[in-house]
């Protein structure tokens, strides 16, 4: 079975979503190599949903090949 949000949760989650505010500290927070979490009270339960910072790689090391093309 699968947990669902109930509709208050969902609007409460929506609306996290989009706060341009939240997502900033959000960003902020990934940027100074910390992780992010938020977490939503339900009557069935509590969600968290983690975010981690991971490492981005520069675009000039990344390699450029030309696509393959097939012949058959």
């Amino acid at each position: 079975m699968t947990p669902r949000l109930d509709r208050d949760a969902f609007h409460r989650a929506w609306a996290w979503l989009g706060d341009r505010r939240s997502a900033e500290v959000a960003v902020q927070a990934l940027r100074r190599g910390q992780l992010y979490a938020y977490e939503l009270d339900t009557r069935a339960a509590r969600w968290r949903w983690t975010a981690y910072p991971v490492s981005v790689l520069p675009l000039d090391c990344l390699p450029i090949e030309s696509p393959v093309r097939s012949h058959a």
